[in-house]
C-alpha cells in the first residue's frame, strides 16, 4: 500500500506566507522519510508545472491530490501532474439547507472536472458532524450529492464524535481518500458552525502577502501557530499508541469494502517529538501494520 503525506505538514502555513522550504526541498524530505505520494497546497502550484513534474520524477513521488477550492485552472494543472482529485479543504455551512447548497455546488464542480479525469472531494473537520434535522451536516451533504467524494479526516471525525469505520461503511464508494491524523479524545462538533451566508466579511490572512514585509509575515505566522497550538491537536499522540481511540486496521477493512482503492494521506498539526521523527514513525507504522 502506498502512503502519502501533504506538503501542509512541511511548512504549510509558512508556504502560504511565502516562507519555509521550497517545493523541491519538501519533496526530497518526504521521500527521505519513506513516503510514496504527496498531496499539494495551492501555493505549491506557484511553481511551473514542468518543474514540478521534473521534481516528482527526481524524487520518485506521485501526486494524488491538492487541498484547494476547485477551479478549472487548478483541475487542469492537477490533470497535467497525473493527480486523482481536487479536495476542497472546507467551507462554511451550518444547516441541512446549506449542506444541500454545498452539495449542489460540489456536483457542478465535479461536472466541470470530469473531462479532465479529476474527481472532486470534500475534506471534513469536526464541525461537519454538527447535527441538524436528525443527521450530521456531513451526512446531509453526501446524501444530496451524486458526484462529490469525501476525503475523511479520521482524526477530526473521531474528535467530532463520529466513528470513522462506520461512516466509511455507510458511504461505501464515496470515500476517495482518508487523512491519517491521530486522536486521543472525543470533544464533539462544537457549537453550530458559521453560516455560508454570514454577512461578516472573512478576510484571508494570505490575501495580500506579497505586499507585506518579511517581519509582518513572520508575525502573522507566529500568531497563527500560537492559535493552532492552543486550539487544535496539540500534540497529536503517536500513531497506534495505547491512548489512541482510532482503529486504523478497522478503517482499512472498511475501505477494502469499496470498489476502488482510497488513498491515504498523513497530516500532522501537533507533534509528540521532533517533526521528522513523528512523520517517519507515522509512515513506518502504517507500512508495518496496515496491509
Amino acid at each position: 500500500m502506498k502512503i502519502g503525506i501533504g506538503t501542509y505538514s512541511f511548512g504549510g502555513l509558512e508556504s502560504y506566507l511565502g516562507l519555509g522550504p521550497t517545493l523541491l526541498e519538501k519533496f526530497q524530505k518526504i521521500k527521505a522519510l519513506g513516503y510514496d505520494t504527496v498531496e499539494l497546497l495551492p501555493a505549491d502550484l506557484d511553481n511551473d508545472i514542468e518543474d514540478i513534474k521534473a521534481w516528482l520524477k527526481e524524487t520518485g513521488l506521485e501526486v494524488t491530490s491538492i487541498h484547494a477550492e476547485p477551479s478549472e485552472e487548478i483541475v487542469k494543472k492537477m490533470a497535467a501532474l497525473g493527480a486523482k482529485a481536487v479536495i476542497w479543504a472546507g467551507t462554511p455551512f451550518n444547516s441541512k439547507a446549506e449542506a444541500i447548497e454545498v452539495a449542489q455546488l460540489l456536483d457542478s464542480m465535479a461536472e466541470m472536472a470530469e473531462p479532465y479525469g479529476i474527481k472532486i472531494g470534500y475534506h471534513n473537520h469536526n464541525r461537519e458532524f454538527f447535527f441538524d434535522e436528525g443527521k450530521t451536516l456531513m451526512e446531509h451533504l453526501l446524501d444530496n450529492s451524486s458526484k462529490c467524494y469525501l476525503q475523511l479526516d479520521c482524526g477530526w471525525a473521531q474528535f467530532g464524535g463520529m466513528y470513522p469505520p462506520n461512516f466509511i461503511r455507510k458511504y461505501r464508494n464515496r470515500v476517495i481518500a482518508i487523512h491519517v491524523k491521530e486522536n486521543d479524545r472525543v470533544v464533539g462538533p462544537g457549537e453550530r458552525p458559521a453560516s455560508r451566508h454570514d454577512s461578516t466579511p472573512r478576510k484571508s490572512p494570505f490575501g495580500n502577502v506579497k505586499e507585506l514585509s518579511l517581519e509582518e509575515r513572520k508575525a502573522i505566522l507566529e500568531k497563527m501557530q500560537t492559535r493552532s497550538r492552543n486550539e487544535r491537536f496539540a500534540p497529536q499522540c503517536r500513531i497506534g499508541a495505547p491512548e489512541s481511540n482510532i482503529d486504523w486496521k478497522e478503517i482499512r477493512k472498511a475501505l477494502n469494502e469499496q470498489d476502488f482503492e482510497a488513498f491515504w494521506v498523513v497530516e500532522r498539526e501537533g507533534f509528540y517529538d521532533e517533526h521528522d521523527v513523528c512523520l517517519a514513525d507515522d509512515c513506518r507504522w502504517l507500512h508495518e501494520n496496515i496491509e
